[in-house]
C-alpha cells in the first residue's frame, strides 16, 4: 500500500526532534537535544551517528522515546556533521525567484543538480580551511533535506514521507576554482569545504513542516551579508526528493541542499570573498547554525 506525507505526520506524531552526532574521542554518537533543568543536553540515542538511527526502520520511533540515558552538555560538544558519511550529496542550483530576477535567469522547468562528496563536508564548528591556490569564496546558507526512508521514482506523498528532517549547509564555493573551466561543479565540492549542522530538525518542530517556512542568513564577523526565506523557494522540498529520486535510489542519511538565496559576491561583488581570520555563520531560524573560522592552509 503506498503510504502517504499524512500518514508520515500520524506516525511521528509526538516525534518532534532535534538530532545530531557528536566526537567522543575517535568514536561519534547520537544524540538528541533536550531541555532540562534549564539547561540544553544531548542525551545519548545508543546509535554511532544520526545515519544510524535513520537505517533502522524504528530508529526515529525509538529516539523519541528516549529519556534516560548519557547526558553530554550541549554548549562543550563536538559536533560532527550530523551523517558523518552520507551515500550522496546532492545540490540543487538558483532555486530562488529571487536569485532568478537579480542574474536575469531563465526559470528552469526542473531543477539544476550537481553533487558534492562526503569528504566535502564538516562540522558545523570546525574551520573552514582555504586552499593555497584559492583566491574567491563565496559562503551560501542553504536549507537540507535528510532522507529517511528508501526512495525512487517518488510521487508527492511518497517524498514527503522520505524527508527525515532539516540542517543547515554552508555552500561554500571556492570561484577561482569554479571558473577555471566550463565545468563550475568542482569549486563545490572541494575537500573539508562545506559546514553541516549541529542539527536535523524533524519537520514537525518547523514552521510549514515538510515545506518549511524559515529565515535563511549568513553573517561575516557579525555583518549579515545574505538573507532570504525559504518561501522564495522556486522548487520546493518535495518536489526537489521526487526529482532527484527519478534518477537514483535515495537511502537514510542522504543529503539534499536545496539552493541558496542571493549569495554575497552577487550582490557585493570580490569584497564580498571569505579570508582568513574571519568568521561566517550560516544560520535558519528554527534549525541552527553553523559558525566557522575561516583559516589558511
Amino acid at each position: 500500500m503506498t503510504r502517504t506525507g499524512r500518514d508520515r505526520a500520524a506516525d511521528n506524531e509526538g516525534a518532534a526532534m532535534y538530532l545530531a552526532t557528536i566526537r567522543l574521542g575517535d568514536t561519534t554518537r547520537a544524540v538528541k537535544r533536550i531541555e532540562r533543568d534549564g539547561q540544553t543536553q544531548l542525551i545519548d540515542l545508543g546509535y554511532p551517528d544520526v545515519r544510524a538511527v535513520l537505517e533502522d526502520p524504528e530508529g526515529l520511533t525509538r529516539a523519541a522515546a528516549v529519556v534516560d540515558g548519557t547526558v553530554y552538555a550541549a554548549g562543550a560538544a563536538d559536533f560532527a556533521p550530523p551523517v558523518v558519511d552520507p551515500g550522496k550529496v546532492v545540490c540543487v542550483a538558483h532555486n530562488y525567484g529571487e536569485h532568478f530576477n537579480l542574474l536575469g535567469l531563465r526559470v528552469p522547468e526542473h531543477p539544476r543538480l550537481s553533487t558534492k562528496f562526503s569528504s566535502a563536508l564538516i562540522g558545523p564548528n570546525d574551520p573552514i580551511v582555504v586552499p593555497s591556490d584559492s583566491h574567491a569564496l563565496d559562503p551560501a546558507v542553504e536549507l537540507t533535506i535528510i532522507i529517511g526512508k528508501s526512495v525512487r521514482h517518488a510521487d508527492d506523498d511518497e517524498a514527503a514521507a522520505a524527508i527525515a528532517g532539516f540542517t543547515v549547509l554552508n555552500d561554500v564555493a571556492d570561484r577561482s576554482l569554479a571558473f577555471e573551466t566550463d565545468e563550475w561543479a568542482l569549486g563545490d565540492a572541494w575537500d573539508r569545504s562545506t559546514p553541516m549542522g549541529p542539527y536535523v530538525v524533524t519537520p514537525e518542530e518547523l514552521s510549514g513542516g515538510i515545506r518549511p517556512t524559515l529565515t535563511l542568513s549568513t553573517r561575516v564577523d557579525d555583518t549579515e551579508v545574505q538573507t532570504g526565506d525559504t518561501a522564495d523557494l522556486h522548487f520546493d522540498p518535495v518536489h526537489v526528493v521526487r526529482r532527484v529520486s527519478r534518477f537514483m535510489q535515495l537511502s537514510p542519511g542522504d543529503v539534499i541542499a536545496t539552493g541558496s538565496p542571493v549569495t554575497p559576491v552577487h550582490r557585493h561583488g570580490a569584497d564580498a570573498h571569505l579570508k582568513p581570520g574571519q568568521v561566517v555563520v550560516a544560520a535558519i531560524d528554527g534549525i541552527g547554525e553553523c559558525r566557522n573560522t575561516v583559516v589558511a592552509q
